[in-house]
């Protein structure tokens, strides 16, 4: 069996923003032959299943440029520089829903789309949780919504939630509940 790598032979960043970078490599294949991969570069996210004690997921409706419509989502975010994953897990929480966890705890961790991009999300598990005030980012308008994971697992099931990290973390919720986690 052929060996399943590519060799990086040149990186060439095209565009740096804010948040990311674009990068197009060449690589040279198992087989010999030279090719180009286009690459976001992301420095990674937190994405937060926060259950209340009612088996109700907290979630957040917000507009979405790239998507173009209101989605709904679990809360999420970049952590700051240096901040580790937990930290950025309980302040995206607080900042988003107004909700603070006194238990948070990483249950998962995975690429979001590594076809194209390097980002990976870690998932937190939130409970035993009290509201507190919500003070989202002033370029973020979120409305906070709690719904029963039942429903929750009905609206994946009907398309009306349709983010990626959000049905992972329905799923991830439903095996909780169950003691399956």
């Amino acid at each position: 069996m052929a060996k399943l790598e590519e060799k990086e032979i040149s990186k060439k960043i095209i565009f740096e923003g804010r948040l990311l970078k674009v990068r197009v490599d060449t690589v040279k294949l198992q087989s010999g032959v030279e090719a180009t991969r286009e690459v976001v570069e992301h420095p990674g996210a937190v994405a937060v299943i926060a259950i209340t004690q009612d088996d109700e997921l907290v979630l957040v409706r917000q507009f979405r440029q790239p998507a173009g419509e209101v989605l709904i989502e679990i809360p999420a975010g970049v952590p700051e520089k240096n901040e580790a994953g937990e930290a950025a897990a309980r302040r995206e929480l607080e900042e988003e829903t107004g909700y603070y966890a006194k238990n948070i705890k990483k249950v998962w961790a995975g690429y979001s789309s590594p076809g194209y991009s390097s980002e990976v999300i870690q998932f937190f598990l939130a409970t035993d949780m009290n509201l507190m005030k919500q003070h989202p980012d002033e370029d973020e308008f979120v409305e906070v919504e709690l719904v029963d994971i039942d429903a929750c697992l009905d609206l994946l099931k009907t398309g009306q939630i349709n983010d990626n990290k959000t049905m992972i973390g329905i799923l991830i919720a439903d095996l909780a509940r169950k003691g399956e986690l």
